[in-house]
């Protein structure tokens, strides 16, 4: 290299090169796999902005690639190039002057890089990025394959990278790298636990607020990043008609090299974990109901038996002398939740994705545990067959209760205490900013002291606390076998609101006493009894 760096004067003085570093397949490739070598030049005030120069020394090929510091540092800041310059950074590289100053981009790339591939996760994953780990090494891996699909000259490098004889060592490398630039975030977007890396709820807060915006940006961002990339690439070698040749061919020569020959690029998701009580979960598992519990309880003998449900698959599966709540999200398309979405246009609308309400489920129950709600504990999740498993929680579903309650012409102290809980559990969920989005009685368990919130599946952030409130009370009502209210449905909705207000906002109560949402129940409820139920709330809203 020091022959090759003494060749550089007539294309760069050394008066104006910043740092010179050397980069590609000969870095990280199986050795004898890749011919020449590839040297990143960067000059200050270098008046061709990007060209590439291919010299021959000794029979050895050498191609340089001269850059201005300031165009280089646009792309790695805000990827002005299409991310051309950025990834040279992202693989192995090694530096040959000025290490410091080459570290210092390395650091940057990752660091914006990581940013970006979180985000993209957020938009396509939502709540259950909450918990959501991943290791270091997933955020280069990940851009480097969608460079690779659409820019097609980084495929080879690509496969190269990840080819076997090589492979641990080079992911040990991007695993250090990458590590290395999350610590100098400093739990901006993510942090680190131990070796891998954790999402900040602030930064997915953010995200799931654009989603709509993000997902039509990220499609619009991948194109551009191809169509920078190929233009960058025709511009820096255009003058060079055989440099042109060789590099637009190499994909295919590599694609001649019988160590690559079939491989399919890695997937960057077998880098992904998800959190459960047990430990952590394979992004990419498939299995089912049985097999998943067997594994998690080998040796027990398991029964399977249904649980409720017509628009999900639900089954209590007991294991031994352990029981489990296994759920199957389907796609909704049934002609209830048409309906239900139909009559409450402009209160609630419900998502009916599968997809969608598992990822709910998931993250928004992490997200309660953390901040000490009672909810289930998840025990394994598998995202390809859209399967949950969670602790059975034993206990008393609410509904039960609510339609006893509203029967009596008087609560007993013990029915008034349940009600009264109730109405703090859903005030503390409001107050760490989530709404359950569907509250009916039947998705709350009371234990001997306690009440969990057994069902999340369209809950989220920033969501219509209102509504929550609206849906318990008014859904309730629908209980009663009388068209008039009793004294125990009065009582229960007292005892209910006296219990919001420990922890809750009196405006909550008023608006969902308003007439936006009883009519998204009229269709259930008689008219006298939601009309109480609108009395209590606004009564409960002046004292509060």
């Amino acid at each position: 290299m020091e022959i090759a760096l003494g060749k550089l004067d007539e294309l760069a003085p050394s008066t104006q090169r910043v740092a010179i570093c050397e980069y590609g397949p000969a870095v990280y490739a199986r050795p004898g796999s890749y011919k020449g070598q590839d040297v990143l030049v960067v000059c200050d005030s270098y008046a061709n902005g990007l060209r590439a120069h291919l010299r021959v020394i000794d029979g050895h090929e050498i191609r340089f690639l001269i850059t201005d510091r300031s165009l280089m540092e646009s792309d790695i800041a805000r990827g002005t190039l299409g991310d051309f310059l950025t990834e040279k950074f992202l693989y192995p590289s090694r530096a040959l002057t000025n290490s410091e100053y080459l570290e210092n981009m390395n650091i940057q790339a990752k660091t914006r890089v990581v940013k970006e591939e979180t985000r993209d996760l957020v938009v396509e994953y939502g709540e259950m990025c909450r918990g959501l780990v991943a290791k270091p090494e997933f955020f280069g891996i990940s851009r480097m394959r969608k460079q690779a699909r659409v820019f097609l000259p980084s495929m080879a490098d690509y496969l190269r990278l990840l080819e076997s004889s090589v492979r641990q060592q080079n992911i040990s490398i991007l695993h250090d790298s990458f590590k290395a630039a999350i610590v100098t975030m400093k739990g901006d977007v993510v942090e680190l636990d131990g070796d891998y890396a954790t999402f900040q709820d602030n930064a997915i807060d953010k995200w799931l607020k654009d989603r709509a915006s993000e997902q039509a940006v990220n499609i619009l961002r991948q194109s551009q990043r191809a169509f920078y990339s190929y233009l960058t690439k025709g511009r820096s070698i255009y003058l060079n008609l055989d440099l042109l040749a060789r590099e637009l061919s190499e994909p295919l020569r590599a694609g001649l090299d019988p160590a690559l020959a079939g491989r399919k690029p890695e997937n960057p998701k077998d880098y992904l974990y998800l959190r459960t009580s047990e430990g952590f979960a394979t992004f990419n598992e498939t299995a089912s109901f049985e097999d998943i519990v067997a594994k998690l309880r080998p040796g027990r003998p398991i029964t399977i038996s249904p649980l409720a449900g017509v628009l999900n698959e639900v089954v209590l599966v007991t294991a031994g002398n352990e029981q489990f709540v296994a759920k199957k999200f389907t796609d909704w398309h049934g002609f209830k939740w048409f309906t239900l979405n139909l009559v409450s246009f402009g209160s609630k609308v419900f998502a009916v994705s599968g997809k969608t309400r598992m990822t709910n489920e998931y993250g928004i129950n992490r997200y309660l545990a953390k901040k000490g709600l009672k909810v289930p504990h998840i025990i394994h999740v598998n995202l390809k067959q859209r399967i949950l498993v969670e602790k059975y929680v034993a206990g008393n579903g609410l509904n039960d209760f609510a339609t006893k309650a509203i029967k009596q012409r008087t609560l007993t102290e013990s029915q008034s205490r349940i009600a009264a809980t109730l109405g703090e559990t859903l005030a503390r969920i409001h107050s760490v900013g989530v709404s359950v989005g569907d509250a009916k009685p039947e998705n709350f368990v009371a234990t001997e002291s306690e009440i969990f919130t057994v069902d999340l599946e369209q809950a989220g952030k920033r969501g219509d606390f209102a509504w929550d409130i609206a849906e318990l009370l008014f859904y309730t009502g629908h209980y009663s076998t009388s068209p008039t209210p009793t004294g125990g449905l009065s009582e229960m909705v007292e005892a209910f609101t006296s219990g919001y207000l420990r922890k809750g906002h009196a405006t909550e109560l008023k608006q969902a006493a308003g007439v936006r949402y009883a009519k998204a129940f009229s269709f259930w409820t008689p008219a006298p009894i939601i009309l109480e139920i609108s009395k209590i709330l606004n009564e409960a809203s002046r004292t509060g």
